[in-house]
């Protein structure tokens, strides 16, 4: 009996010592930043992606060069927690709003946004192409999948607010930095901001990353998920399943409600389009969300796939908000 709970405790701490290791891997792999897997995208050409074509690789290098040679304003703000972020203004003159756009998980807003900024252009809105914090050029350690950019994006729109008072603003968000603007509504906007884009973005940081560890990595939840999720409580001080979408899509119909797009490609198997319509459910059909589903996209590529129905939902977006 005795050597039997000798092995069992054997087994047992080995069991947690590898537990233990695989969440600080997990940890460091998901959320500590790393300038080995992110491009200046300023001035490095835009990384492949498998499933973008040749023919969409080229428009968007074309769209960021067209950015890269485009007068742009630096300007920098502070987060709640002191961290030095970073923006680049495309500004119009005359304009009728100021877009802010949030890019996606270790990528950046040349990349995600290149085509949009000049449609946005042309509708004479300014566009404010936001780092988000642990990339490009502003500072931070730990990517916060939303958790902790809500309060970023909320800090952008009252700088905007305090520079055009009489502007609205477009919160516009990719894959995290659309779970990010959306999650902005548990913090709340200021009045100013009278629109949201969510495209392709996901429920919650748990959600994702759990799908992530399945699809990337051929492991269920249970035990790594939750070894690396101690890991980010302990070391970057948020909880992966202590905000969700819907919460604070709640939250921002009590309190401030606000029109929302979702749009999110149906073929998206890194974020599936059913955390878009599950986020668009909360609205209870009560006419501030739609839902743009386009067939033939892949993750990020609706406006690509589909630009002509993208913008016809942009401009019932603005309509509803009277913008």
């Amino acid at each position: 009996m005795q050597l039997f709970f000798s092995i069992a405790l054997s087994v047992l701490a080995l069991f947690l010592i590898v537990t233990a290791f695989a969440g600080w891997y997990m940890y460091r792999f998901a959320i500590v930043r790393n300038p080995k897997m992110q491009k200046d995208a300023w001035h490095d050409e835009p990384k492949t992606f498998a499933d973008l074509t040749e023919e969409d690789m080229e428009k968007i290098i074309r769209d960021v060069h067209y950015l890269r040679d485009f007068p742009r304003e630096r300007i920098t703000i502070e987060s709640h927690d002191g961290l030095k972020l970073a923006g680049h203004l495309f500004a119009v003159e005359n304009p009728r709003g100021v877009v802010i756009m949030a890019h996606g998980y270790r990528s950046s807003a040349p990349f995600d946004f290149s085509g949009a900024v000049q449609d946005f252009n042309a509708m004479d809105f300014s566009c404010l192409l936001i780092d988000q914090r642990a990339h490009g050029y502003s500072e931070g350690r730990y990517i916060g999948f939303g958790a902790a950019e809500r309060y970023d994006v909320v800090n952008w729109a009252k700088y905007c607010e305090n520079r055009w008072p009489e502007l609205p603003v477009v919160m516009d968000g990719v894959s995290m930095g659309a779970a990010t603007v959306v999650m902005g509504c548990s913090v709340g906007y200021p009045k100013n901001v009278r629109a949201i884009i969510a495209d392709c973005g996901y429920t919650t940081p748990g959600a994702i990353c759990k799908r992530t560890l399945k699809r990337w990595f051929k492991l269920p939840p249970f035990p790594v998920y939750y070894a690396a999720k101690v890991f980010v409580k302990l070391m970057a001080g948020y909880d992966l399943d202590g905000v969700s979408t819907e919460d604070s899509i709640r939250k921002m119909l009590r309190e401030n409600p606000i029109p929302v797009l979702f749009a999110h490609g149906k073929r998206d198997d890194f974020v599936p389009p059913e955390m878009s319509e599950e986020n668009h459910r909360v609205f209870e059909n009560n006419g501030l969300s739609e839902l743009f589903l386009v067939e033939n996209a892949d993750h990020g590529l609706a406006y690509v796939r589909d630009k002509a129905g993208y913008t016809e939902a942009l401009l019932r977006l603005f309509e509803k908000a009277g913008i």
